[in-house]
């Protein structure tokens, strides 16, 4: 799953339209559809934004030789 497939799951398990998701990160609606669709990947600051909006954390896992841990 690439960055604009989890923003717009999670965009749509809000019950957000593009606009209203818009309007609560102050970004512009074309921006998010440009991530939405894939045309365009965020940085790491409006993935943030974008993702608190929604309600979401982002979580790092450290990678280890074998693949993650905790696996």
């Amino acid at each position: 799953m690439n960055s604009g497939q989890i923003v717009r799951t999670a965009r749509e398990r809000s019950g957000l339209t593009v606009a209203e998701l818009a309007d609560k990160t102050g970004l512009h609606f074309t921006t998010i559809y440009s991530i939405e669709k894939g045309e365009t990947s965020p940085k790491m600051d409006t993935m943030l934004r974008i993702m608190n909006a929604l309600g979401y954390d982002i979580i790092f896992n450290p990678r280890y030789k074998g693949g993650y841990y905790g696996e």
